[in-house]
């Protein structure tokens, strides 16, 4: 089975991508450097480490199912880097812009 996507969907999917990268991404790495004690607060945090703990576990879920439902002509690895470069709201629609190729 393989997924097409519509040239509106695509734009969507590049929006939501960049989006992940700049924004959600961006706003990490600037507080990262602007104020390098928040990270600590934050990892001392049980709430935060809860809400970190499940994005791992969310990545890893999701890059099993992706592989299982073969929806990206890239592997489940490449959506694990992908996921922490940038964030889920990048990995996610990135991967899914590769679509695996149309089998003869």
């Amino acid at each position: 089975m393989t997924v097409e996507y519509t040239r509106a969907e695509r734009f969507w999917l590049c929006a939501l991508a960049a989006f992940g990268m700049l924004g959600v991404n961006g706003v990490f790495l600037w507080s990262l450097f602007a104020r390098p004690e928040a990270l600590r607060e934050a990892l001392a945090n049980p709430i935060a480490a809860a809400f970190a703990a499940e994005a791992m576990v969310l990545v890893a879920a999701l890059a099993w199912l992706f592989r299982k439902w073969g929806v990206s002509r890239l592997g489940w690895g490449w959506f694990v880097l992908l996921s922490f470069v940038g964030s889920l709201a990048f990995a996610i629609p990135a991967v899914l812009l590769f679509p695996r190729a149309k089998e003869r």
